[in-house]
């Protein structure tokens, strides 16, 4: 009786597991330029994401088996989709093809998007028109600085003292020009 229950379970298990579709999927956050990034993709695995500034665009490369779906939540602080202050559609390729998309979570810190795709897609880009430049030109003048300029401006030093502080600056490779 025992091993009838057993063969019973067995075969029941079998036919369960051999009618259900195989499918999986992987779910993760990846740090793209120090943000992270949740993915949840169905029917595939995610290898990369990376920000592409001068286009304005997120690459994601994939490996998928069949149809599905990846979400993605996306900081604005990395990239976003804006006319005036108003929240715009992101122009999405999936392999080169526009592609349609759904928008299921949308808050002041991020933007929740599900793209499809079909089985045998790799790469899909996401198009915005704010991403973040990784690298900042934009540099702080030291105070000693502003405060010769200010004596020079206000006439505490003359014109010979003010660019002789400047050539010696520009000799000693602490300023370049």
């Amino acid at each position: 009786m025992k091993n009838l229950f057993f063969s019973f379970g067995f075969v029941f298990s079998i036919i369960l597991i051999s009618s259900s579709p195989l499918s999986f999927g992987d779910v993760g956050s990846v740090s793209v330029e120090s943000f992270d990034v949740d993915y949840n993709i169905e029917n595939g695995v995610l290898d990369s994401i990376f920000l592409d500034p001068d286009f304005i665009e997120l690459i994601i490369m994939m490996d998928t088996t069949s149809d599905g779906t990846i979400e993605l939540t996306i900081p604005r602080n990395l990239l976003d989709a804006k006319f005036d202050t108003t929240d715009d559609v992101f122009f999405i390729l999936v392999d080169g093809f526009e592609t349609d998309y759904a928008e299921i979570n949308s808050n002041s810190d991020s933007r929740t998007l599900v793209i499809p795709f079909f089985s045998g897609d790799s790469v899909i880009d996401i198009i915005g028109t704010d991403a973040l430049t990784p690298f900042s030109t934009e540099s702080e003048i030291p105070s000693w600085i502003k405060n010769n300029a200010g004596w020079w401006a206000d006439g505490q030093i003359d014109d010979v003292a003010f660019i002789q502080g400047i050539q010696y600056l520009i000799t000693n490779g602490i300023l370049e020009v």
